[in-house]
């Protein structure tokens, strides 16, 4: 019947991502499960998830020793936080499959991955260089290309979350934006009782980049720290919509 129908069997086979998690700061347990039940249930797509690690910062995991590691997937879905990884030849093989075409999506702490090494090799694939965060505040998320891919067919435009980490924008290479947040840090007083007034700060939280010479599609969101924002079904929508753009 596929054969009647024009329907090759590469357009019946479900997409395969592959889910990395692991390292410090997250409940990585709870979370790659959400992610993949959430992801699997709005798409056509099989999410194989690996979380390796332990909770340390400087982990360089199994799975990246192989050459290989990502042999036979549609696309990958980083979301380690292994920040104080420094070895440049280590990055550059995690790299290697997207430069050669591999689509990534890019969620939370991936963003601050391996940004202790010299040079920009990671934010250059990122499209964009994020060095701290602030304390967990609610973000007002507000869509600023309503037109691209994957914002035109979410169900929202604006949305406020909970208690949530607002990653700086050192600098913006190559990615184009797609959301800015704003969190606002309420007034408060210094040790000497002098009142430091209400700051609010915006930095995009949600971009595409095109890396290296294929021009592999690559996205990013720095969203996703508490297990409420990953439940949410608006989190799930993007990062769906997320990962279906990415393989066009």
């Amino acid at each position: 019947m596929a054969a009647n129908l024009g329907i090759s069997a590469t357009e019946l086979r479900p997409l395969r991502a592959l889910l990395v998690c692991g390292g410090c700061c997250h409940d990585y347990p709870v979370q790659k499960d959400v992610l993949k039940r959430g992801i699997e249930s709005r798409a056509r797509i099989t999410v194989d998830t690996v979380q390796q690690g332990g909770t340390s910062k400087e982990s360089q995991i199994p799975l990246y020793e192989n050459p290989n590691w990502a042999k036979g997937y549609d696309v990958v879905i980083h979301d380690e936080c292994f920040g104080a990884v420094a070895d440049t030849n280590w990055i550059s093989r995690i790299l290697a499959p997207h430069r050669a075409g591999l689509p990534g999506v890019n969620l939370h702490c991936a963003v601050h991955s391996y940004r202790a090494a010299p040079g920009e090799l990671w934010q250059e694939y990122l499209g964009l260089r994020s060095m701290k965060h602030g304390k967990a505040e609610p973000i007002r998320i507000r869509t600023v290309d309503v037109r691209h891919p994957i914002t035109q067919g979410l169900n929202w435009r604006d949305w406020v979350t909970g208690n949530e980490e607002l990653y700086n924008n050192v600098q913006v290479l190559t990615g184009k934006s797609l959301a800015t947040g704003t969190q606002t840090a309420p007034e408060k007083k210094d040790k000497a009782g002098k009142v430091i007034p209400a700051k609010e700060t915006t930095n995009i939280v949600a971009w595409t980049n095109e890396y290296g010479p294929k021009k592999t599609r690559i996205f990013s969101t720095t969203i996703g720290h508490n297990n409420a924002t990953v439940q949410d079904d608006r989190y799930l929508d993007l990062v769906a919509r997320a990962v279906l753009w990415s393989v066009d």
